[in-house]
């Protein structure tokens, strides 16, 4: 097929032409699968869920409107529905805090601090490795740039246990980079 378009691909895969769909699969599956990978414990499961995210691109494409780019729906698609799978799979995914026990600073830089000095690949294991809320929130606000009281609204927590399990993901991941800097030669 001719390099066709992003309209064009919209249209056909509007039309469920599998052609078309194949085509925005393609052009879309590194992006979509970094973004299902970061929310997953596995490359597996973050296949699954890129798999699953895609079908519900194509039965929905017909209400895309073009209000935003089709990076950005696709992408929309992908977070909700990594954070839909986190919830199925584990329903009490974020423990409650009370807001008024919380003393966190808010850096927005922790992040880079802790992972300046690894590979994409390590600091990806690395966040891999925190328990599902850690990486969901850590995901949400530190990736995708939402604020507390956004993440809290998203997944149906107050903004104190966003605050909370943020703060338990740092401390977490500076455990986990302490041991990984403690085993290099």
């Amino acid at each position: 097929m001719k390099d066709f378009t992003e309209q064009e691909i919209i249209l056909g895969c509007v039309k469920e032409d599998s052609r078309f769909q194949r085509l925005l699969f393609e052009k879309y599956y590194s992006k979509m699968f970094a973004i299902c990978i970061r929310f997953s414990q596995n490359e597996e499961e973050a296949k699954n869920i890129l798999q699953e995210g895609f079908i519900k691109a194509f039965e929905g494409i017909k209400k895309f409107k073009a209000e935003s780019s089709l990076n950005t729906w696709l992408s929309r698609i992908m977070v909700n529905h990594s954070i839909d799978c986190l919830k199925n799979r584990n329903k009490n995914l974020f423990s409650s805090i009370s807001e008024n026990m919380l003393t966190i600073p808010d850096s927005t830089e922790f992040e880079e601090e802790l992972v300046k000095d690894l590979s994409p690949e390590e600091a990806l294991d690395l966040l891999q490795k925190l328990p599902d809320g850690y990486r969901t929130i850590v995901n949400l606000y530190a990736v995708e740039g939402l604020s507390h009281k956004q993440i809290g609204e998203n997944l149906g927590i107050s903004e104190g246990t966003s605050k909370s399990q943020l703060s338990k993901a740092r401390t977490f991941l500076k455990k986990l980079v302490n041991n990984l800097n403690t085993y290099v030669v």
